[in-house]
């Protein structure tokens, strides 16, 4: 997993505005919670990933969504095929089993 942030510059000072952080998260923390699953087992469809190509096997990480109850999971997968698509192709929606090991998760072309 990664952060990235944006940074935006001006040489024309401005008067500073203070956030409203406390709504802000009292907002956030009113929205609906998404169920997380630990050990994800079944068929599922890929919401958003990302390959590891500095890993000594380019490795898929994926976060994805249990088709029978709806529930967001993280899984790897070295699979050849899954990983080309992920690095190649438009994965987004497309359909993979999900197996929980004693370790993690681990993803395969559906």
């Amino acid at each position: 997993m990664s952060k990235y942030s944006v940074g935006v510059y001006s040489t024309t000072p401005v008067n500073w505005k203070p956030d409203n952080s406390a709504a802000l998260r009292a907002e956030v923390a009113a929205r609906p919670k998404m169920a997380v699953t630990i050990k994800a087992d079944g068929r599922a469809t890929i919401e958003t990933y990302t390959v590891r190509y500095d890993w000594p096997v380019r490795t898929g990480l994926i976060i994805g969504r249990l088709d029978d109850d709806g529930s967001r999971f993280l899984a790897l997968s070295e699979d050849p095929d899954l990983v080309g698509l992920l690095s190649d192709g438009e994965p987004l929606g497309a359909s993979i089993v999900v197996r929980s090991t004693d370790k993690d998760n681990r993803a395969t072309l559906a």
